[in-house]
């Protein structure tokens, strides 16, 4: 188990961006169906004014319509599971822009070819209708925008050459293009906020390690799967460390457990993932041999050593582990326990040798039991 699992930030970012922009999204695409629903009714009470072009803005009408409704659904489908369905509204996204912007140009130009007039509004409307009802990257919408646009100037200059009303489309066209680039790029700044504030809740902030929450979020997936055969559960623990902070204070007792978390992260680099789980409490879930594991835990212990000769506090941790090979038909729940007792037991061994308890009160004999946590 590899720290290189954790989510992606950019595709964490993807989804929150996608899962901010739903609501708007339904209610964008909703005022869009109810609109087009109008205009279907609209073409049954005014035949006389489509004439034979009756047919052709109907079936407009009615593929916008069915657009709409299936960009609502697969909102609805994404929804109940964003985390995995995100990828469905990466590619839905440009490609009903790109359709809206199509659909647009062609009302347009049809329009233009019946009264001889190039009524710029309906491709104007869903310029702005494109980046509040779709989640895009703005590049991406720049590149839409941009060809729609350049199309469009293409549509007035040719059927009314360039005139005020042109000029006028310029500055639209400008204000478009900004407002929609500056609306996604706000959009995406908010999600890389969340994302960035959700990271930091993740991340205990004394050790930089990630904390109890995602130690229990691990848990959860762990205990939701077969566990694999070679998964070990290591906990560790400072000896000492109400010694220290009694006679030493606080800032002290913290700076042992930020080097006890630098010493373990370096001892189980690329070999696990380590978590804070509370007060000197530390974690390491990895798949390797016990061998391996062995090897680690040494190599822990010899980076405490040279942490206490460069600091001048001696730093001593106490262990335990426990594996799913070494333990069949445990689930991770038994193999912490299992983990957590006989860190204990190491512990006790360790108060025992230096005669006191982990209160600092001396015992009446080296073999005396010791109340632990």
């Amino acid at each position: 188990m590899n720290n290189s699992v954790e989510p992606d930030k950019r595709k964490q970012i993807r989804i929150g961006l996608n899962s901010s922009s739903q609501g708007i999204s339904m209610i964008a695409l909703i005022i869009v169906a109810a609109f087009e629903i109008m205009m279907l009714g609209y073409s049954v009470l005014n035949v006389e004014l489509y004439g034979p072009y009756l047919l052709r803005y109907r079936l407009f009408y009615a593929s916008l319509l069915v657009v709409a409704l299936a960009y609502i659904g697969l909102n609805v489908f994404v929804k109940r599971d964003i985390e995995r369905r995100y990828m469905l509204l990466e590619i839905a996204n440009p490609v009903c822009a790109v359709f809206f912007f199509g659909w647009a140009l062609t009302v347009t130009y049809f329009d233009s070819q019946v009264t001889g007039v190039v009524d710029p509004s309906v491709f104007m409307t869903f310029s702005m209708v494109v980046p509040l009802g779709f989640s895009l990257i703005p590049s991406v919408y720049a590149v839409i925008v941009l060809l729609a646009d350049a199309i469009m100037l293409y549509l007035i200059i040719s059927v009314k050459g360039i005139d005020a009303s042109l000029i006028n489309s310029i500055v639209f066209f400008v204000f478009q293009f900004v407002l929609g680039i500056g609306f996604l790029m706000l959009k995406k700044k908010l999600s890389e906020r969340i994302v960035q504030e959700e990271d930091n809740a993740r991340i205990d902030v004394i050790t930089g390690l990630p904390n109890r929450r995602v130690y229990e979020e691990d848990l959860k997936r762990i205990r939701e799967a077969p566990l694999p055969d070679d998964l070990y559960y290591v906990t560790m623990d400072i000896n000492g460390l109400k010694d220290i902070n009694d006679n030493y204070g606080h800032e002290t007792g913290d700076k042992l457990i930020v080097g006890a978390a630098q010493c373990i992260e370096k001892g189980f680099r690329d070999w696990g993932k380590q978590y804070r789980i509370g007060g000197d409490e530390f974690v390491i879930l990895l798949s390797a041999k016990r061998e391996k594991v062995d090897e680690l835990i040494r190599a822990v212990e010899k980076n405490t050593e040279e942490w206490s000769k460069d600091n001048g506090v001696t730093l001593q941790i106490s262990c335990g582990l426990a594996g799913s090979s070494e333990y069949p038909g445990y689930g991770i729940t038994e193999l912490a326990r299992t983990a957590d007792e006989m860190m204990y037991e190491d512990k006790s061994r360790y108060y025992r040798t230096i005669g006191r308890d982990r209160r600092g009160y001396r015992l009446k004999t080296a073999d005396a039991e010791v109340s632990e946590n």
